[in-house]
């Protein structure tokens, strides 16, 4: 079952030995012991809130951005970073398997046929993600990505119905990517995911931000209008007099440059305010080891070959998808990279803006291969 951040901090603080009540407004009322105060930096009674606008003097802001909710890492040093279980599902007809997989993998510039079909031990890293996205408004909240330890496929993990069990013995001869590729790769498969979810919010800041750049366009043009048609009847009304009407034609430039300088200054203002600022970190990881069946692909480009294992996930029951080598958030359809055979997806195989060469981003992370070996 998911709980929400007051049930969880609940429950560390009455695991820890603490009474906890919630309040009305959807707080706790806390009475701790001398030992827990002191390790969370507060007094033995106290009122925890989890919005910044709630907390008053005594009231103690509790959100994921708190002190307070940094110091209670203290409280689970070591304890529930890692963990290993074991999950048991029974196997599903590899026939129905191998007629999804073809419509499932979709290789725009290569082609791939089946090579062998095998039992075998494997593992998945369900990790836990605590994301702050900042702009006008703040947005927080957990992510959770199942990553394949086999073949890098990640998948956002919103199931919590599935049962997972202490894992009394590793299962033997699994084979992984190093533990550090497969974390960072779960990273940006993080962010990926996390930005999908704020897709909505990010869509409403930009709306807010284009409709504040069109008014202040309007209110400034509206300022330089009035500036020329001030400087119009300042020109007819000094035709008898010594003042030329160049200088007034001078007066009047440097008035719109002044406009149209503040205004970018508005705009530069608006943009900052609008800007978007996410930050993820991880918070622990659950290793899910279970057995199923892995299909073995050669993909084929050019003259070129690369074998690679398509597994069936019994924890979400499908076929994991191909992994984008790149974004590990991968959009159909595929294709495969020149030099390595990286499987790249559509949005990640880069089109230079400057010569138009298509690239792999994997291969050449700095940018176009042709740009920079002219530079």
């Amino acid at each position: 079952m998911n709980k929400s951040l007051s049930e969880v901090i609940s429950d560390i603080l009455s695991y820890h030995g603490a009474l906890v009540e919630e309040t009305d407004g959807g707080c706790l009322e806390v009475l701790c012991p001398d030992s827990l105060s002191s390790a969370l930096g507060f007094k033995e009674h106290a009122i925890l809130c989890f919005s910044y606008d709630k907390t008053g003097r005594e009231a103690i802001y509790a959100s994921y951005d708190s002190e307070l909710f940094k110091a209670m890492a203290g409280l689970l040093k070591n304890k529930g970073e890692f963990s290993a279980v074991s999950f048991r599902s029974s196997l599903p007809n590899t026939e129905k398997l191998l007629k999804v997989m073809h419509k499932k993998i979709t290789l725009n510039n290569a082609t791939f046929r089946l090579e062998n079909t095998e039992l075998k031990s494997i593992s998945y890293l369900l990790c836990y993600f605590k994301y702050i996205a900042i702009s006008d408004e703040k947005h927080e909240g957990i992510i959770q990505v199942l990553i394949n330890e086999l073949n890098l496929s990640a998948v956002p993990f919103e199931n919590g119905g599935v049962r997972l069990e202490d894992s009394a013995e590793e299962l033997k001869d699994i084979e992984r990517h190093n533990l550090k590729t497969v974390l960072q790769s779960s990273y940006f498969a993080g962010v990926g995911i996390t930005k999908e979810r704020l897709k909505e919010f990010i869509k409403s800041l930009e709306r807010r931000l284009n409709r504040n750049i069109r008014r202040v366009h309007e209110y400034y043009e509206t300022l330089k209008n009035e500036a020329i048609i001030a400087a119009q009847k300042k020109a007819v009304s000094i035709e008898d007099r010594p003042i030329k009407g160049e200088e007034v034609d001078e007066l009047l430039k440097k008035k719109i440059n002044a406009i149209e300088t503040e205004c970018k200054w508005k705009i530069q203002d608006l943009i900052t305010k609008y800007s978007l600022n996410i930050q993820i970190e991880p918070v622990s990881v659950i290793r899910v080891e279970t057995q199923s069946p892995v299909f073995w692909i050669n993909i084929k480009r050019r003259l070129a070959t690369r074998s690679f294992p398509i597994t069936y996930n019994p924890v979400i029951k499908q076929l994991d998808a191909l992994p984008c080598e790149l974004c590990f958030n991968p959009t159909k359809p595929y294709y495969i990279c020149d030099d390595k055979l990286h499987i790249i997806c559509s949005t990640c195989f880069k089109i230079c803006p400057d010569c138009g060469k298509q690239y792999c981003g994997v291969c050449y992370r700095k940018g176009c291969p042709r740009c920079n070996v002219r530079q």
